[in-house]
């Protein structure tokens, strides 16, 4: 199951949603086993998740053989399929799966689900999938950082060297110990940035900045 110690997350469900869940637990040092029945949705898991397994959420027996009980947070990603995310539900809460969090689309399928025993209930148009691995991996975190004294979180235009450079090219974690959370582009946010993200003149960064210590 990979590290002792290391908290455990399966995804199931490559979708936008689901993709974005794994995308920003990698940056945690956990353990991520993502699933999903289409080939080319792994390939691309393959990039952030620890191991990744091909199978039809709706498929019982296929869920059965995938352990659910050993991992500490399941997330159901399912999308349309309404019936997969019931079935899968179910399966996970039998096989003893610590705490079951699911996609719905509505409030009536948000209701249906925690009543077959969902732990949570994400309604995507009011909890996105990053800001919810990031509370996730680490609970609590903005808290910690506000009464931080080594670090804090602030705005910043990007410098001039950076423009029209990807986030990797201009090594900004590196060279200036910060690192990007997000990034404001008119009234769109970009939540999670990515190291192939162009950084442009018009952009606004959410920052983590390192204190200076003395």
């Amino acid at each position: 199951m990979g590290k002792q110690g290391n908290r455990n997350f399966a995804v199931l469900g490559l979708g936008h949603f689901g993709m974005s869940i794994i995308h920003t637990l990698s940056e945690f040092d956990v353990n991520i086993m993502a699933c999903d029945r289409d080939e080319a949705k792994l390939q691309l898991a393959t990039e952030y998740a620890t191991h990744v397994v091909r199978a039809d959420m709706a498929d019982e027996n296929a869920l059965a053989r995938m352990g659910l009980g050993n991992f500490d947070v399941i997330v159901l990603a399912i999308g349309t399929d309404f019936e997969a995310s019931q079935i899968a539900t179910m399966i996970a809460k039998e096989h003893g799966a610590k705490y079951v969090i699911v996609k719905a689309r509505n409030l009536r399928q948000k209701k249906i689900l925690e009543s077959i025993g969902a732990d949570e209930v994400i309604l995507p148009e009011h909890e996105i999938g990053a800001k919810l691995a990031r509370r996730l991996a680490s609970p609590n975190i903005m808290d910690i950082l506000d009464d931080s004294e080594f670090y804090t979180i602030t705005e910043m235009h990007p410098l001039d060297e950076w423009l029209d450079q990807t986030i990797r090219e201009s090594d900004v974690r590196r060279k200036h110990n910060i690192t990007i959370l997000a990034i404001r582009r008119g009234n769109t946010f970009i939540i999670p940035v990515s190291p192939a993200d162009v950084l442009t003149q018009e952009d606004v960064l959410i920052v983590l900045n390192e204190k200076k210590r003395t």
